[in-house]
């Protein structure tokens, strides 16, 4: 998906909440280099939050981005060139399937070809997630993100 294209979708007009889908490919630990690790996520998520504005973000010091910066605020981040989807996570909707050659594998079975720092994952502050445009699908309706 292009930045148009999603901005046009998205209605970048203020905050949305849509189904989205994204697929990662995920570098492997050196042993397991020949193999291709891809990453399949489907989540319920807001677009146009004002990250500052979260209240968890109560007590906590923001500030400009840690990386990259505005392409079109606060929807679209750019950094070296790409464009990065800014979403906000609902709690509980995020749905992944894991493929190892483009077999489908259990998480547990995944994270055996990954070095162990990749393994398991933090939550991210107020389920916020930057996702590299090219890479995501809108699927539109939030029912259809948990099927």
């Amino acid at each position: 998906m292009d930045t148009t294209e999603y901005l046009t979708a998205i209605n970048a007009q203020g905050i949305n909440t849509l189904g989205v889908e994204w697929q990662t490919e995920v570098k492997p630990a050196a042993a397991w280099k020949g193999h291709t690790l891809t990453k399949v996520t489907r989540a319920i998520v807001q677009t146009g939050v004002d990250f500052a504005a979260l209240a968890v973000n109560g007590d906590r010091e923001t500030g400009a981005l840690p990386w990259g910066e505005w392409h079109a605020f606060p929807y679209v981040i750019e950094h070296k060139g790409q464009h990065y989807a800014r979403l906000y996570c609902v709690d509980g909707t995020i749905r992944s399937e894991y493929f190892v050659d483009g077999i489908d594998v259990d998480r547990q079975m995944f994270e055996t070809y990954l070095t162990p720092s990749q393994r398991g994952g933090k939550r991210p502050v107020g389920g916020t997630i930057s996702v590299k445009m090219s890479g995501l699908r809108l699927i539109g309706e939030p029912a259809l993100a948990m099927r």
